[in-house]
């Protein structure tokens, strides 16, 4: 499942347990202000489209994706992307975020310093990205590629 490592630093043991089976997951909860539900229903159809569960209401659990070395965190893909287009999709439509709570004990990493042994994924254009299939179809993959797209050409 894991592996033990101990650092001897003087008279300090640090022991870490470490894991690379099981992302540890994300939760993300909020509440918005807004009369109409297909804002709801919209926002949740794009959580799902980037690998967040709906735990009920608006409580999503994001758990990671295989990358082929277990179950990883995808922090430049899934996550932040996911959350630029929350707080876009707020903004443009004048929703009120009530309140909102990430809660996060988690590592992403990417290694690819050694071409032979690449560890997770680097950013990928719109186009390149793989969602998964939402609960609703909703929200547009495609104007969710574009959103990606449009944010990288703004810089």
């Amino acid at each position: 499942m894991g592996q033990l490592a101990a650092i001897y630093d003087g008279y300090l043991v640090t022991v870490i347990w470490i894991i690379k089976e099981i992302a540890m997951p994300l939760t993300l909860s909020y509440d918005l202000r807004t009369e109409d539900a297909n804002h709801r229903n919209y926002l949740r159809s794009m959580l799902e489209r980037f690998g967040w569960t709906r735990l009920g209401g608006s409580v999503f659990r994001y758990s990671g994706r295989n990358l082929g070395t277990g179950m990883d965190e995808d922090w430049l893909n899934d996550v932040v992307p996911s959350l630029m287009f929350f707080r876009s999709y707020v903004l443009h439509h004048n929703i009120i975020v009530r309140f909102l709570t990430l809660d996060a004990n988690s590592v992403s990493q990417i290694d690819h310093s050694d071409d032979t042994a690449l560890f997770g994924r680097g950013p990928c254009s719109g186009a390149n990205l793989e969602f998964r299939e939402p609960t609703n179809s909703q929200s547009s993959a495609q104007r969710i590629r574009d959103f990606v797209d449009v944010a990288a050409d703004a810089t």
